[in-house]
């Protein structure tokens, strides 16, 4: 009882402090005053029709193709995918660092997507790739032999047994109504639906949402996580550092929730075993879960994915 007011609280907190705008949409708009200034236009409409010219090579045909541009500014709309995104920053003339900023944080993303062959060739690919094998095989490496005879995962099959273990991991962390019964667990087919997404993220491939990679982080990392660590981390692999001030696309502050989760967690654990960790991680996220799936909040239930909710 007491674990589920305190996440009641923590949520309202995070509910209550919510923005009435973004900060990051701020942040664009005063990146837009600026191309408008640097183009030497005073109007918004006139300004509208150069940036899209500077997006796509061509003038806008009609009123419909100058809506997208609009939408953006204006925070109606994002763009609608990665390359969308880094397209606007280039029309706008962003620094490298202002667009890293517009990808990481406005746009809640990674500053680089690898998805073709020559890409996985890059020194900051094979960086960030060396980096996931480390934290995998630290998780692994941590996995109690008792866990492993209860999911029948023999000791010199943990990588190809690790979506399982991995999946099994993640029930802990959500609403209970997700959990399933320890003989259905033992059954490797239930976490199979995951298998091509995870492998996926690992390889670090094509877009990994910042919240997923913060899922992982949490998985792969307990019990030995901590503030400094997670902001470390999301950093080596590309994302923005939590940040208080900081919003998903659709508003919600996940970042907040998380860093006081995790301040709470810190001073907790100073005298706990790593089971006593693990078990105060699991209750509190799970209560937390189940707080907003009641209130139909679903992004910021950040450890639940769909391949946990369609087996």
């Amino acid at each position: 009882m007491e674990i589920r007011k305190e996440m009641e609280a923590l949520a309202a907190e995070t509910l209550d402090s919510q923005f009435q705008e973004r900060p990051e949409l701020a942040w664009l708009k005063k990146q837009y005053g600026q191309f408008m200034r640097q183009e030497g236009i005073s109007s918004k409409s006139a300004a509208d029709i150069r940036l899209y010219e500077r997006i796509y090579n061509c003038t806008p045909q009609k009123e419909a193709d100058l809506l997208k541009i609009r939408y953006w500014r204006t925070g109606r709309h994002l763009p609608a995918n990665y390359s969308q995104c880094r397209m606007l920053g280039q029309g706008l003339g962003l620094g490298e660092k202002e667009l890293r900023y517009l990808m990481q944080g406005y746009f809640d993303s990674c500053d680089s997507v690898f998805s073709t062959e020559s890409d996985r060739l890059q020194a900051d690919y094979q960086e960030r790739r060396s980096q996931m094998e480390l934290l995998v095989d630290r998780y692994l490496a941590r996995i109690p032999q008792k866990r492993l005879e209860l999911l029948n995962i023999p000791q010199d099959a943990l990588r190809h047994n690790f979506r399982h273990l991995y999946y099994t991991d993640a029930l802990q962390y959500v609403c209970p109504k997700y959990s399933r019964q320890k003989s259905y667990l033992t059954k490797h087919i239930t976490s199979i639906n995951y298998d091509s997404e995870l492998n996926r993220n690992l390889m670090l491939l094509g877009v990994v949402p910042r919240r997923t990679m913060i899922r992982h982080l949490f998985i792969l990392c307990m019990p030995d996580i901590r503030l400094d660590f997670i902001n470390q981390m999301l950093s080596a692999f590309g994302y923005l550092p939590l940040q208080e001030a900081h919003t998903l696309r659709t508003g919600e502050r996940l970042d907040l929730l998380l860093i006081r989760l995790l301040q709470w967690y810190e001073k907790a654990a100073r005298h706990k075993s790593p089971k006593e960790r693990r078990l105060w991680m699991h209750l509190r996220l799970q209560a937390l879960d189940e707080v907003f799936a009641r209130q139909n909040i679903r992004h910021l239930r950040f450890m639940l994915f769909k391949a946990l909710e369609t087996q």
